[in-house]
């Protein structure tokens, strides 16, 4: 089943929209004038802002909110992320993605954080993972002497689990190959006393720590010896400790992590409840990936693995490491991911299955 969703539908309340199969979904608009869907099960709900990104703005499981710490409560209806930057997950993209260098000339993480979709569905059904209620749309970037492409992005909850399925499509319309940067950036929070597991050894050659910084942050002298600890033990920051220095940010470009018989890396953020944030992805997909921790008086945020086509340093330098991923014309790219939260009685499992992997 597929509903399309129009602004008309939104009201400034809280109104049922669809219900069935133990699943909800209910339409709000802020007073921002954002539109937003709370898609909800038994565990609790996530909210997809359908027309703003198809950013997945907040995500609450078992009274737990999964999303970033920051200043902004409520998403904003503007042009650039950066002015309403609060979301548990936001694709980043397509032609271009990263921290712009001095010589770039485009928005950090590209267009598609906060692109104005074309159109927007509710999706409901079941396939092999079971009943699901999600969100779907339609961005299509068309540019005069430049890029066509079309991003449809599909995030679905199921009925009975508190792992979220997300997917992109990113179809070149052009008659022209289209150059490619995409990354999923899931934003958590970093909690302190909690502990990161992975399917990634604990070494400089598989985790590579960035030194420079984006212009947009400054840095003083606790941090930049904080920078050399780690540099001394990359798994220094195994833990969340609350007297580290993640201000202005931690950056790591993980490589060539493990993966499982099926090829999807995993990755645990055990928090001191017990519970624990998740992200799973396939390398052979997504090649790339970056962690992104940042600890300050204002915000508080844990990008435990953020997967894609190239490391996140812009695109002049990208292209010159060879990392430009290119569609071909009239084909597309395609990627899926798994988020979201693990209950307490089942992290145990999962970090044995890691540890398995990694043997």
């Amino acid at each position: 089943m597929e509903i399309l969703l129009k602004k008309e539908f939104f009201l400034f309340r809280e109104e049922n929209f669809f219900r069935g199969n133990g699943l909800d979904a209910k339409l709000i608009k802020h007073d921002t004038g954002v539109c937003s869907v709370k898609l909800c099960n038994k565990y609790g709900y996530i909210t997809v802002l359908p027309f703003n990104g198809q950013m997945i703005w907040d995500a609450v499981f078992n009274g737990r909110a999964l999303k970033m710490k920051t200043p902004f409560d409520h998403p904003k209806d503007v042009d650039s992320f950066l002015d309403t930057y609060g979301c548990y997950l936001m694709h980043c993209g397509a032609r271009r993605m990263g921290c712009p260098g001095p010589d770039d000339n485009h928005l950090q993480h590209g267009e598609l954080p906060y692109a104005h979709y074309d159109s927007a569905s509710l999706i409901a059904g079941e396939d092999k993972k079971g009943k699901y209620v999600g969100i779907t749309g339609i961005y299509e970037y068309n540019r005069a002497f430049g890029d066509n492409y079309i991003a449809k992005p599909i995030v679905k909850l199921y009925e009975n689990s508190s792992i979220i399925d997300v997917s992109i499509r990113i179809e070149n319309l052009s008659n022209y190959p289209m150059e490619l940067m995409y990354m999923c950036h899931i934003n958590n929070r970093a909690v302190a006393k909690g502990k990161i597991v992975q399917t990634v050894p604990w070494t400089k050659e598989h985790m590579e720590l960035r030194y420079s910084l984006p212009n947009t942050v400054q840095a003083d002298n606790n941090f930049r010896i904080f920078l050399n600890r780690i540099q001394s033990n990359i798994q220094t920051t195994e833990h969340i400790n609350e007297e580290d220095v993640y201000d202005p940010e931690i950056v790591f470009f993980i490589k060539e992590p493990k993966v499982d018989k099926e090829g999807w890396a995993h990755f645990l953020f055990i928090h001191p409840d017990g519970s624990a944030d998740y992200t799973s992805y396939k390398p052979s997909e997504l090649d790339h990936c970056a962690r992104w921790i940042v600890r300050t008086k204002n915000k508080q945020a844990l990008g435990l693995a953020l997967p894609a086509t190239a490391d996140a340093e812009g695109y002049l330098a990208e292209k010159g490491k060879g990392n430009i991923k290119t569609i071909s014309p009239k084909n597309f790219f395609e990627t899926v991911f798994r988020v979201g939260y693990i209950e307490r009685k089942n992290v145990a499992s999962i970090e044995q299955r890691i540890n398995e992997i990694n043997e």
